[in-house]
């Protein structure tokens, strides 16, 4: 099975400062964020493992990285029947 790994910038997602102890982000839909990037690797005939996904950091801005598996081709089963 192929695989490719991947680290996808979230634009708009940035800490910000709330005071000196706290930094926090906007709110995200999860789902909506990771939308056009399931569209990008659908028309490769990939597929996120969402079980792999990871939310970093980078200079307060968010990352998701993880891995997008090549889907299967659908195995066929077939029947024959002797006379």
């Amino acid at each position: 099975m192929k695989a490719k790994l991947f680290s996808y910038k979230v634009e708009g997602i940035v800490l910000e400062e709330q005071d000196r102890h706290l930094k926090l982000s906007p709110e995200f839909d999860r789902k909506q964020v990771l939308a056009p990037l399931k569209e990008r690797f659908e028309a490769e005939n990939y597929k996120i493992d969402e079980a792999s996904l990871s939310f970093k950091l980078v200079d307060d801005q968010l990352y998701i990285q993880g891995l997008a598996k090549e889907n299967d081709e659908p195995k066929t089963v077939g029947f024959r029947f002797g006379n």
